[in-house]
């Protein structure tokens, strides 16, 4: 993985973690990987630059993996917080 694109999927990691945390474990340190089974998918939307795309994979995550509500406004701003790192990183890189 080149250096940008490992800095970008730790900037994904902790958005998914501490921004949009649909279990709400960003509170337990022990909980610091409970989302990582999910960031390969995760992190390829946001290199392609893929909100809805996103978007609907987070939907799935959570309502059909996890059968929780999915809240769309959350993970909107999460994706849209990922796409910013992906447009910084690639700025600045």
């Amino acid at each position: 993985m080149l250096p940008k694109d490992a800095e970008l999927y730790r900037r994904i990691e902790e958005v998914t973690h501490y921004l949009w945390d649909p279990i709400g474990v960003c509170n337990i340190p022990q909980a610091r990987d409970e989302y990582h089974s999910y960031m390969t998918a995760i992190f390829s939307r946001v290199q392609a630059g893929n909100l809805e795309g996103i978007l609907e994979n987070m939907k799935w995550i959570a309502s059909e993996n996890m059968g929780l509500n999915f809240d769309a406004e959350k993970a909107s701003e999460a994706a849209k917080v990922m796409l910013k790192w992906r447009d910084y990183i690639n700025e600045i890189t």
